[in-house]
């Protein structure tokens, strides 16, 4: 009776954790067992050029702008609709969450800036 290496042992294992990871929904894969594909690319379709628009029909191309415009609020309003407003609080700290940390970066750019002025100014005088 012969001795299976460790190998076959491996392949073996990584086949029962294939059919263990059908059989139980969840997603374990084993990096060594993926193998790349090529990624296939679909193939560029040109669009079609549109025809230019005859100069007696610059009235519906007025009224086509029109629509598109009232039919641009409509769906603005729809997403303001949706947006989550913040509170009065929320709002106060997190205008002085960004007040305190624009004069933290403006303290530190202040030294740095006030630094290098000295450094060349010893450097060329």
């Amino acid at each position: 009776m012969k001795k299976q290496s460790p190998r076959k042992k491996k392949k073996k294992s990584t086949k029962k954790k294939a059919t263990a990871v059908k059989n139980s929904g969840t997603v374990n894969v084993d990096k060594k067992t993926l193998k790349k594909e090529p990624v296939k690319q679909k193939p560029v379709q040109s669009i079609p050029k549109k025809a230019t628009e005859k100069k007696g029909d610059e009235g519906a191309s007025l009224f086509k702008g029109i629509g598109k415009a009232g039919q641009f609020l409509r769906e603005a309003k729809n997403e303001l609709k949706r947006v989550k407003w913040p509170t009065r609080k929320e709002l106060l700290a997190s205008t002085a969450v960004v007040i305190v940390f624009s004069l933290i970066v403006s303290f530190f750019l202040g030294l740095v800036d006030f630094g290098l002025i000295k450094v060349i100014k010893s450097i060329v005088g």
